[in-house]
């Protein structure tokens, strides 16, 4: 084949992937539900919406409150929102009762008022479980991957926005980091003790979905992220399994943030 005739394939080719993107997104014969608590870790759900980021990322959304993590993982279950901002204690309580959850972002945790309570592993942890995630229902019920893809790029996005604002966030009464960090939320199963001895040892990293959040991150980091702060300190810090982000992002660092 000539150079010619690669450029025009390489372009179709392109040109499909676009093309299956934005079907995936236009999609939405209705707005995506999603759920949220009274509690102030559901500010970046809240943040995207009123500050319109989840429209300028194309995906339509509409913020639906619960008054607690329990009637809130029963609608998404039944399907009454298509994903939800909830306790992660509880959601992975349900996961481990059979309920068919994928965690694809993180929220925010209280922090205590005595700073020595950090020094308490089993407090912190305790207290780390009235942290928010943001999970959807598995495939095929979840929406399609392109939209949570969005949905979470308008979540990185809100906490960009509240991280630059006078006084930042992640330094008062509220910690958030918009990562679900596997890592953190395996601990938060071995200290609920929810692995038990006949689960597959893969049982719960098959219930994060850290490539949407990884995808999101680097779509940011393509646009603008070499100059933003906010957005080095998180790709600095995420940890994305091979093959799950484009090859762009391993390209700048294959230590951090590109591959594990």
């Amino acid at each position: 084949m000539t150079a010619a005739g690669m450029n025009i394939l390489l372009g179709v080719i392109l040109l499909l992937l676009n093309l299956t993107a934005a079907a995936d997104a236009s999609s939405q014969s209705s707005p995506l539900r999603l759920g949220y608590l009274e509690h102030p870790g559901s500010a970046l759900c809240l943040a995207a919406g009123s500050k319109g980021f989840f429209r300028a990322e194309g995906v339509r959304v509409r913020l639906v409150r619960f008054h607690d993590t329990e009637r809130g993982l029963a609608a998404l279950a039944a399907g009454g929102i298509d994903a939800g901002a909830f306790a992660v204690g509880e959601t992975l309580r349900q996961i481990a009762e059979g309920k068919e959850l994928r965690i694809i972002a993180g929220g925010g945790t209280a922090r205590g008022a005595d700073p020595l309570a950090d020094l308490d592993e089993a407090a912190t942890l305790e207290q780390e479980s009235g942290g928010i995630v943001v999970a959807v229902a598995a495939p095929p019920r979840a929406p399609g991957k392109e939209v949570l893809v969005r949905l979470v790029t308008a979540l990185i996005r809100a906490y960009q926005s509240l991280q630059k604002e006078p006084g930042g966030i992640g330094h008062g009464a509220v910690h958030f980091d918009p990562n679900p960090d596997y890592r953190r939320i395996e601990r938060l199963w071995r200290f609920h003790d929810l692995q038990g001895e006949k689960r597959p040892r893969d049982f719960l990293a098959n219930h994060v979905y850290e490539e949407i959040y990884c995808d999101a991150l680097d779509r940011l980091m393509d646009r603008t992220g070499t100059k933003d702060g906010v957005l080095q300190k998180l790709f600095s810090e995420a940890v994305c399994v091979p093959d799950c982000c484009p090859p762009v992002a391993k390209k700048r660092d294959k230590n951090k943030g590109g591959s594990r």
